[in-house]
This record gives structure tokens, sequence and C-alpha cells, in this order.
């Protein structure tokens, strides 16, 4: 067999939920989400009435060079802002809103081991 060759290993069937909590965005980006190994999923709402644009890695995001982005709600928190779920990315996540004032609500699920201590560890690497 030439070149490497790679084994998927079954992840313990343990998993943890972020403590959901509204977070502010502002018109200059920054971190919302640090990279995180042990991160299964993620889920990013925009839970106010700014556009919201998201980057993944390390390049923060502008107005006009995003990868993704978030529609606002008519009114902040009426649930009808735009939503970004995501089962695979580990990495950093970064935030820009479109004017001042933004408002996200952001959620990662984690993976643990079997001897994982939930109540002490949140399984951030």
């Amino acid at each position: 067999m030439s070149g490497p060759s790679r084994a998927f290993i079954e992840q313990s069937p343990q998993v943890s939920a972020s403590t959901p909590a509204q977070t502010s965005v502002t018109d200059t980006a920054g971190v919302i989400l640090y990279a995180n190994g042990r991160r299964k999923g993620l889920v990013v709402q925009n839970t106010g009435t700014t556009i919201i644009k998201l980057a993944f890695g390390s390049t923060s995001p502008t107005q006009g060079a995003y990868h993704v982005a978030l529609s606002a709600c008519t009114v902040a928190n009426d649930g009808s802002g735009g939503i970004y779920v995501d089962d695979a990315w580990a990495g950093e996540v970064r935030a820009i809103s479109s004017t001042a004032g933004g408002t996200i609500v952001t959620t990662e699920f984690r993976l643990g081991a079997p001897d994982w201590n939930e109540a002490g560890d949140w399984g951030i690497s």
C-alpha cells in the first residue's frame, strides 16, 4: 500500500453544549469562538438588528470580505436573524457587525472522553 493510511476512530458519545449567552459584536472584527479540537459542532445566530459577517481561521472579516453573512432580526431577539450551523469546523470563528451594536448567540457542541469530568472540564483544549 502506498501513501499514508487513515483509520476512523469512533468518538465517545458524551457530548456537552456550552451555555448559550448573548455576545456583543462591534464594527471592529474580533474572535467569537477560539479554536477547539474537541468541538463537534457550532451554532451562531444573529439576535440583533445589524448584519453579522463571519470568517473562519486567523483572518478577520471585513465589511466587504467574509465567509458568511447572517441576516439581521426585524426586531432584536425576535428569532428571525440568520443562523449558521457547522458540524465540522474546530478552528477560530471571527465576526464583525455592519454597524456598532450587533449581538449574537453562540453554542458549541463538544466531545468528551469516557473518563472526562464534565463538571471540571468543559472540553476546551
